[in-house]
């Protein structure tokens, strides 16, 4: 089974901006999902926001598969990059958005997943507030 997977910060905030942290959430994500027993097909780590494609099992409930990966990649980034534990208490919002994926959506769910940033590698979201400043 195939789930498109979504899930933010805490309170949206933009704590996933740096280059070198999405790149460490996103080998700490595969990392997970082999030690768990799911595939990551596609990954997006915005700003304030994830995307995720995974093919898991029928055993492997979603609420499960986000437990694993939200909880575990927090307690990591967490070690490896600590925080004011007062400014920043949570990575994760407690909620996500899971939708079953049939197979002939897989192609267009792995686009829209990898098109989330332009040619320049920044979120599309805030493209034309980027496009206004750079006007002035």
């Amino acid at each position: 089974m195939r789930y498109h997977y979504t899930f933010s910060t805490y309170e949206r905030r933009p704590l996933l901006e740096d280059k070198e942290i999405r790149k460490e959430l996103n080998d700490l994500f595969r990392a997970i999902a082999k030690e768990k027993d799911f595939k990551i097909i596609e990954c997006e780590i915005l700003a304030d926001h994830v995307h995720l494609l995974i093919e898991q099992s029928y055993i492997l409930s979603t609420s499960m598969a986000m437990k694993l990966l939200k909880g575990i990649s927090s307690r990591r980034l967490f070690q490896k990059y600590p925080t004011n534990r007062f400014d920043i208490r949570k990575l994760w919002e407690r909620s996500f958005r899971a939708r079953k994926i049939k197979n002939e959506e897989k192609d267009v769910i792995i686009n829209y997943i990898k098109n989330q940033r332009d040619e320049n590698g920044f979120d599309k979201r805030f493209q034309v507030k980027r496009e206004f400043i750079l006007a002035k």
